[in-house]
């Protein structure tokens, strides 16, 4: 077994779980700035360091994307058929996300009708401007919906559940793998390269010379094309960290170099968001496959890291309106963190796990996959 290789040759005591788990904190930390000042613009942490060029928010999430790329292509090559690729992706994503949606627009957001004007809520007005249609669509197409009425003495009004809006876009990435396997661009030594290029070139010419923006696209479906770039480009470069994965090696001076880059690049030089596919992604998943990081482990007791991006936006949000005469961003921290994840404990457990159970292998022809994969089992991911 070679031990120079970045991503350990059976792909088994990783640290994705925490790296999950710390992600999802750290976007509560970034929201509690955006739902505290009503802004992240010189007052978020990273958006100061990185003179505005992104937040701890959507690195984050970037970072997320990024490990969805190695585990879903991993996972892809590792089932029997599409539809039972579709039916596990299915599973992962809806049951928590169908009712963490309509928790939020038809329970959280009537009791944030409570203010002072209405101590006894609004409830009434709410339901009166409610779209019955765009909920339904927006429950089954994976979007966020703006709820009336709620959260009205807080920076962002009406905004009931802003993270919702990057899962639609987790899950066009789902759909794409079986698509590109089927065109045969996940096999061979160049085509997924190709591909991350393609993806990254236009990402480019959005940062650099803002095209491809679609300011007048007006579609219900999809939330916006526009963020399609960058969440293929690191989906993409995650799934080229798995399908390259016994060339990419373990390297001090290449973890040096990545660190550097990403320092240069937020204190420097403009570039944080053209480096971060390259240099992030290294240190990504050196990290993920550090091997003296002792959490291969971690959710031995549950993943509650989707539980906690699914209902930390209206926990903070509601935390704000109830006590924000008495918080700062601290504390609005550490009282929403320990609400959500309860929230997420029971969403695991009592809406999560139940349906991942189901994930059993359907009958159907093999899958067009580039090799067989060397590890003794596949996580529920």
């Amino acid at each position: 077994m070679r031990s120079d290789l970045l991503i350990s040759p059976t792909l088994q005591n990783n640290n994705f779980d925490v790296l999950r788990f710390a992600l999802a904190v750290t976007v509560i930390y970034s929201h509690c700035y955006v739902i505290y000042y009503g802004k992240t613009i010189d007052v978020e942490p990273f958006m100061v360091i990185t003179q505005n060029q992104a937040d701890l928010g959507s690195v984050a999430v970037n970072c997320f994307f990024a490990i969805s790329g190695f585990l879903i292509v991993r996972s892809f090559q590792n089932t029997s058929s599409i539809p039972s690729y579709l039916k596990k992706r299915i599973l992962r994503i809806y049951p928590g996300f169908l009712v963490a949606f309509a928790l939020s627009m038809l329970v959280i957001a009537p009791l944030s009708t409570i203010d002072n004007s209405h101590p006894q809520g609004n409830v009434t007005a709410y339901f009166q401007e409610f779209r019955g249609k765009a909920f339904l669509l927006n429950l089954f197409t994976l979007q966020t919906q703006r709820a009336p009425w709620s959260f009205q003495d807080n920076p962002l009004p009406n905004m009931i559940n802003e993270s919702l809006w990057t899962i639609q876009y987790e899950f066009i990435c789902y759909l794409i793998v079986p698509v590109l396997a089927l065109l045969g661009l996940l096999k061979g030594k160049w085509q997924p390269l190709v591909l991350f290029g393609i993806s990254y070139l236009f990402f480019a010419l959005q940062e650099v010379a803002h095209w491809f923006q679609w300011e007048n696209y007006q579609g219900r479906i999809m939330s916006h094309p526009l963020y399609l770039p960058k969440f293929i480009t690191y989906f993409m470069a995650g799934a080229c960290f798995f399908l390259y994965r016994n060339h990419i090696k373990r390297s001090f001076g290449l973890i040096i170099v990545s660190i550097v880059a990403l320092i240069v690049s937020c204190i420097w030089l403009p570039y944080f968001n053209l480096v971060a596919p390259f240099a992030g992604s290294y240190v990504l998943f050196y990290l993920a496959y550090h091997p003296t990081l002792p959490f291969p482990r971690f959710a031995r007791k549950g993943d509650f890291s989707y539980g906690l991006y699914l209902y930390a936006w209206p926990v903070q949000q509601l935390v704000l309106a109830i006590a924000g005469e008495h918080l700062n961003i601290y504390l609005l921290f550490i009282l929403s963190g320990f609400i959500s994840f309860i929230a997420a404990f029971v969403s695991w457990h009592v809406v999560e796990k139940p349906f991942l159970k189901l994930k059993k292998e359907g009958s159907g022809q093999p899958l067009p996959t580039t090799n067989n994969l060397e590890m003794s089992y596949i996580k529920n991911n």
